[in-house]
């Protein structure tokens, strides 16, 4: 139970975070909770789907041309993971009337990127054991996170676009950005050496100090505002 909590917790902390910046955000807890689970829900087929991608393709994390471990992390983790958080937001949030604000959809796509990354947690304790738990609920909790926000704010911006083109631009630009992010992660965890390896954690701080830039400089409505005199 502990472990299970070790997993969870600093995905709560994030989506909290998010939330409390919110406005209005007392109406959205129970949303919340259902993107939160079918978020990690949609992290089960994903990881099947990786796995047949290994075991079918060229494309494979041990393949020994370095074009194909590539393909492998862009196609596989980074856009078949980003796939199916987009879905589960089209599904469940895209559609409501009150969806109008790309902080909304910020929120909801840290949502959703969470649970699928506490789900992910708890399959790769059952592989892997403690510390890779640990490592993982520290790095790579925020991390798809952070892969997904952009998806999620670049829906904010379809709902509000006019033309059908403008919004399927929108969509498939947030979707392009979420996979090449997670696809450069990944291709940089699997760097050989530690210190290269350790290229992915700069990455993951980097994408928090933008995701904070914007949140703090780009007007992106449903956020409260800050307190005059406030940072």
């Amino acid at each position: 139970m502990l472990l299970v909590a070790i997993a969870v917790s600093p995905g709560i902390a994030l989506i909290w975070f998010f939330h409390a910046n919110a406005a209005g955000a007392g109406e959205r807890k129970l949303l919340l909770a259902v993107l939160f689970l079918l978020g990690g829900a949609a992290a089960g087929p994903s990881l099947v789907l990786n796995h047949a991608i290994e075991k079918y393709t060229l494309l494979w994390s041990g393949a020994p041309e370095a074009a194909y471990r590539i393909g492998f992390w862009l196609l596989g983790p980074g856009l078949n993971e980003e796939v199916a958080k987009l879905l589960v937001l089209l599904a469940v949030v895209y559609p409501r009337q009150s969806f109008r604000t790309p902080y909304q959809g910020l929120l909801a796509a840290a949502t959703v990127a969470t649970g699928f990354a506490v789900l992910e947690n708890l399959f790769y304790l059952e592989r892997y054991g403690t510390a890779t738990l640990l490592l993982r609920s520290v790095l790579t909790v925020p991390a798809h996170a952070f892969f997904t926000i952009p998806l999620g704010l670049l829906l904010g911006f379809a709902r509000r676009a006019e033309s059908l083109g403008a919004k399927y631009a929108c969509m498939l630009g947030g979707l392009v950005i979420a996979a090449a992010l997670h696809g450069l992660y990944d291709v940089l965890l699997s760097m050989p050496g530690p210190w290269l390896s350790r290229l992915a954690y700069v990455q993951v701080a980097l994408m928090g100090l933008a995701i904070l830039w914007i949140v703090r400089h780009v007007p992106l409505g449903g956020r409260r505002p800050v307190a005059e005199g406030g940072a």
